[in-house]
């Protein structure tokens, strides 16, 4: 029997590096912060409000994900995506929607990254199925 290849075109490349990208920012934007801020921001979360350690746990979530996502894209997007998610429901729980703005600014790279590394999976697979025929 043959093996498969796995087949892609030129745009899932360019989407697989569009996300790398994106996830070196995000993880060096959350790498800054946690060297500037970090003992002193650490100590005083609290796992009694929402926007506390629950939030930076679902944020370490999502941050692991697209790292994970860089190998195995499907499992790593669906735990990028899942974190992120949390982080929105999360912000939203602990003060309603006035913070839903800024949230969503710092969760978007989480969300496109993941969303795209997603996107290269399924196109990854779609090729596979055309071409392994």
């Amino acid at each position: 029997m043959k093996k498969a290849q796995r087949t892609q075109d030129g745009w899932t490349k360019v989407m697989r590096w569009i996300a790398r990208f994106v996830t070196l920012i995000a993880v060096g934007l959350f790498v800054l912060f946690a060297v500037e801020a970090g003992t002193k921001a650490l100590f005083t979360l609290s796992w009694a409000r929402p926007q506390g350690m629950p939030l930076l746990v679902a944020l370490l979530v999502a941050l692991l994900g697209v790292l994970i996502a860089w190998r195995w894209e499907l499992v790593g997007s669906s735990i990028a995506l899942v974190g992120a998610l949390a982080m929105v429901g999360l912000v939203c729980l602990g003060s309603g929607t006035d913070l839903l703005l800024c949230s969503l600014f710092f969760i978007t790279p989480l969300f496109v990254a993941g969303a795209l590394y997603l996107g290269c999976c399924y196109r990854a697979r779609k090729a596979v199925a055309v071409w392994g025929r």
